[in-house]
């Protein structure tokens, strides 16, 4: 089905006044070791950013021209469909390097659970008019950019992950940070 043309950014609101934001699955501190451990099975090659572990996440919904005054609708859609999310495992078992750069880690198939997830995140986001990235989603963690030249492990233990909430996040401006606005456990209410 198609799904119809984003809306066009309120004329009041500047692209510097507008938020980049969000939602994404957070890593637990033992997963963040566990990634920093797969990343040394690497052959880096060129000039490689790896990705600092403190911002080592899975994008769920990402939307680049937020309007600040729509944060509290996103934070109602985060409680709203947290509560009727439910946990999974996701297995992150591909080690890969997409033509643009982009070294990931990915799971071979993804639980329905998960697909359900994201795609409500992004039909809500999409009926507050926030603009959204609507490409087909492709769930990856960013291990490192600049990275055309590397070479993954031809052989690793998968990776594990026990998903039990996700994030609201803030790209901060000007920064290679993010904020985190808000968490939620699955099948948390209120």
């Amino acid at each position: 089905m198609a799904q119809p043309a984003p809306p066009a950014a309120d004329p009041r609101t500047s692209r510097s006044e507008a938020w980049r934001l969000f939602f994404a699955l957070d890593l637990s501190p033992a997963l963040r070791q566990r990634v920093d451990i797969h990343r040394a099975l690497w052959r880096w090659r060129g000039q490689v950013r790896v990705t600092a572990p403190h911002k080592l996440h899975l994008t769920l919904v990402f939307m680049p021209l937020v309007e600040p005054r729509l944060v509290p609708d996103l934070l109602r859609v985060g409680c709203r469909v947290a509560a009727a999310a439910r946990g999974c495992t996701l297995l992150l078992d591909r080690a890969e390097v997409w033509p643009t750069g982009i070294a990931y880690l990915a799971p071979s198939s993804v639980p329905q659970s998960l697909r359900q997830l994201q795609q409500d995140l992004l039909a809500a986001a999409l009926a507050l008019a926030v603009q959204a990235d609507r490409r087909p989603w492709s769930p990856h963690l960013t291990l490192a950019r600049r990275a055309q030249q590397s070479q993954p492990p031809a052989h690793f233990d998968a990776l594990r992950w026990q998903l039990r909430g996700f994030s609201l996040q803030r790209s901060q401006p000007g920064s290679a940070g993010y904020e985190v606005l808000a968490r939620w456990g699955f099948g948390a209410r209120g």
